[in-house]
C-alpha cells in the first residue's frame, strides 16, 4: 500500500482513540505499539460520554484488536472503527457488542474478526460493567490491597458466531483504583502461555504503580515489551 495512503489512514484510526473531557477526578492514559518494525497497526480504541441507567453522566470505551497485523490491518480498523463511534450513539451500551459483531459478519471478508473489551462507567459512583468479546481480561487495580485483579469477563470473539455471548462483569472503581486494558500481544509470549503474560503484567503494573505512580503505566509497561510480530496496545481509566 502506498505511505501516503497508510498515513491518512493512520490518522484517521488516531483521531478515533480520543476520550472526551472527564471529570477532575477522572483520567486516562494510553500507549500503542506497532507488530515489528511497522508504523501502522490495527490495535485501537473508541469512546464517548453516556447517560447512565439513573440518568447520571457515565463514559463507554471499547479497546479492540483487529484480525491481521501491522499495515495490513488498518484498513480494517480504520472502517470498524469508525463504525462503532456510531454505534456508541445510536445503540443502548447493553447491545453495542451484539451490533459490533453485526457489523463483522456482514463484511465479504472472513478475516472480518476482532476482539475487544468494552466498558462502561458511571462517573459519579465508580459503578462499572465490563463486557468482553474474546479479549484478555481487564485488572483492576485495588487501592485497599495495592494488587491488581483480575476481572472474570469472558465472551466470545466479533465476527465469529451469529449469536456470540458477552457477559457482564460488575464492580466499583473506588477512589485510587483504575482499570487495566490490553491487547494480547502485550502479554502472549511464544514459549509460555497468556496466563503467564497476565501474571507478569500483574506484577510489571503493581511496580510501575508504586515507582512512577498510575499515569506512568502503560509507557512504562510498553517499555518492556519486545517489538514482536503482533501490535499491543495498552489503556488505564483512573479514578483519583
Amino acid at each position: 500500500m502506498d505511505e501516503a495512503f497508510l498515513s491518512g489512514l493512520r490518522d484517521l484510526l488516531q483521531e478515533q482513540c480520543r476520550v472526551p473531557d472527564l471529570p477532575e477526578d477522572w483520567f486516562w492514559a494510553s500507549a500503542m505499539l506497532s507488530a515489528q518494525g511497522f508504523e501502522y497497526g490495527g490495535d485501537f480504541f473508541v469512546s464517548d460520554l453516556v447517560e447512565t441507567e439513573d440518568a447520571a453522566a457515565g463514559l463507554a470505551m471499547v479497546l479492540v484488536d483487529v484480525c491481521g497485523k501491522g499495515a495490513t490491518a488498518l484498513p480494517g480498523a480504520v472502517q470498524f472503527a469508525g463504525a462503532l463511534r456510531g454505534l456508541l450513539v445510536a445503540v443502548p451500551c447493553e447491545e453495542l457488542l451484539d451490533a459490533a459483531n453485526a457489523f463483522l459478519l456482514r463484511q465479504p471478508s472472513d478475516e472480518s474478526i476482532a476482539t475487544a473489551v468494552q466498558v462502561v462507567v458511571d462517573l459519579g459512583t465508580g459503578r462499572y460493567a465490563i463486557r468482553s468479546a474474546g479479549h484478555p481480561p481487564v485488572l483492576h487495580w485495588r487501592a485497599d490491597a495495592e494488587e491488581w485483579v483480575v476481572d472474570n469477563a469472558r465472551g466470545t470473539a466479533l465476527g465469529v458466531v451469529d449469536e456470540p455471548e458477552f457477559p457482564v462483569s460488575e464492580g466499583v472503581l473506588a477512589p485510587g483504583e483504575a482499570l487495566l486494558f490490553y491487547t494480547d500481544g502485550v502479554v502472549e509470549r511464544p514459549a509460555s502461555d497468556i496466563d503467564a503474560g497476565i501474571d507478569w503484567l500483574r506484577a510489571a503494573a503493581r511496580e510501575a504503580v508504586g515507582d512512577e505512580g498510575m499515569r506512568a503505566v502503560p509507557a512504562r509497561i510498553m517499555e518492556q515489551v519486545d517489538r514482536g510480530d503482533d501490535d499491543r496496545a495498552l489503556l488505564v481509566l483512573a479514578r483519583e
